[in-house]
């Protein structure tokens, strides 16, 4: 595990918290890049430590497809993946905002 990851590890088993949310852990993980392996290395390591992924909150359902609208528009006209930082002013939204959509999308994608 990558050092960045295990600190975001660190940081969220710290909390103490049984079920830890997808804006929790979008919060944790801030703006700081994180590939899809990454983010499923984070999942397990938290399952594996007897934390549960919960659900999202209503803003970050309510995100997801305007977030995934605009990655994939970055993505073609960039021809490369869009970072959270260029995510969040496509959208206008927060980048922990963008951060927990893309967390969710992860999540529905298990």
């Amino acid at each position: 595990m990558r050092p960045t990851i295990a600190a975001i590890l660190e940081s969220l088993l710290k909390r103490q918290e049984q079920v830890l949310s997808l804006d929790a852990i979008g919060e944790a993980v801030g703006i700081e890049p994180i590939a899809p392996a990454e983010i499923e290395e984070l999942f397990q390591a938290l399952e594996n430590a007897r934390r549960q992924i919960g659900t999202a909150t209503p803003n970050v359902r309510q995100h997801l497809a305007l977030v995934l609208r605009e990655a994939r528009r970055l993505r073609q006209q960039q021809h490369s993946v869009p970072d959270i930082v260029a995510i969040a002013a496509a959208t206008g939204l927060a980048a922990g905002d963008v951060r927990a959509a893309l967390l969710y999308a992860s999540v529905l994608g298990r």
